[in-house]
């Protein structure tokens, strides 16, 4: 990928001292529920580092807190691996996205490794939480889910999306709603529901989400052609408005600038909306320091994929996986 500067304000925190043990966690979880069992897979996930994504994300963090949000983490890309990779099957993404689906509707058994460890993820994730926090993240995994379903149709009818739609597509496709969630649980908050329907929090989400979306794409651009997946913004720019690469990146870093000004801007709103709402004390503290820890993310995000071979690899190394899991 040529050079091309991107705009980015918010500073790094560090990586969390507990890392190593997050991950020698993660590795025995992993193994627990066979969900690296071939060396290609492994190789894969080493690749991916989960545990830097999250000790970048969260550095305060404790460790069992950071060794459950980076098993999370793992799981999630290797059900990510499970699509974009393969080739299209909507039959057995169906069969995938509703045996995960089984899992948030309590019904049992659990179908296949993938289910089986969610099963225990989503045990673990719930404890303590609030029914307002469980609904949240529970619609925001439905929706991730089903963005494969709706690629893999797409990808085989080649009706590939306008820039417009697949950045409203890619914001639950990036899976990020529920990563802002999930990290509630190392921060040592529940934000309330009316706090996270607030205008500018609603949009403060969606900028800081389509953000991350957006420049994992600039990222994944020679794996994501390599392998024949245009589910990529750059991709479809070149697709639909005969962009050269330059061009189509030019355009993507402008919405990666645009993303940053609406979260900033969001961040002023903030809290006028607040006042309005009538948000005081613990809500009010809670949901202003879960906004700044926004920015953070976003941060982390762009420091992370250079630091994962997953992004850094030739795509004949970064593609490189094991068998589809059932």
């Amino acid at each position: 990928m040529e050079a091309i500067e991107f705009f980015m304000p918010f500073d790094p925190e560090g990586v969390n001292p507990a890392e190593a043990e997050a991950e020698a966690g993660m590795w025995a979880w992993l193994e627990a529920y066979d969900l690296v069992p071939s060396e290609l897979t492994r190789r894969r996930m080493e690749r991916t580092r989960p545990a830097r994504m999250y000790a970048l994300w969260c550095p305060r963090a404790q460790s069992d807190e950071l060794t459950l949000l980076t098993q999370y983490t793992a799981w999630a890309f290797i059900v990510d691996d499970q699509f974009d990779i393969e080739i299209p099957d909507p039959e057995r993404c169906l069969d995938a996205v509703r045996s995960l689906e089984a899992v948030l509707d309590g019904i049992r058994p659990v179908s296949g490794v993938l289910a089986a460890a969610f099963e225990d993820l989503w045990e673990r994730l719930c404890r303590g939480r609030s029914p307002d926090w469980r609904e949240s993240v529970r619609s925001e995994i439905r929706a991730w889910l089903w963005t494969y379903y709706t690629e893999a149709v797409g990808r085989l009818s080649g009706n590939l999306p306008d820039l417009e739609t697949y950045r409203a597509h890619r914001r639950d496709g990036v899976a990020l709603f529920v990563f802002l969630d999930i990290s509630e649980i190392a921060e040592g908050v529940d934000m309330s529901a009316a706090a996270r329907h607030l205008p500018a929090m609603r949009s403060l989400r969606e900028a800081a989400v389509e953000h991350m979306g957006l420049f994992n794409d600039v990222l994944s651009i020679a794996s994501d052609e390599a392998s024949g997946y245009l589910y990529n913004s750059v991709l479809l720019a070149e697709y639909h408005f005969g962009h050269n690469r330059t061009r189509a990146l030019e355009l993507v870093n402008g919405m990666l600038t645009e993303c940053i000004h609406r979260v900033s801007e969001a961040l002023d709103r903030l809290p006028a909306e607040l006042k309005d709402a009538g948000l005081t004390g613990r809500e009010r503290d809670e949901t202003l320091a879960t906004a700044r820890n926004y920015t953070l993310y976003v941060r982390a995000n762009h420091d992370y994929h250079y630091q994962a071979a997953r992004y850094t690899s030739a795509p004949q190394e970064a593609l490189e996986h094991g068998l589809p899991l059932t």
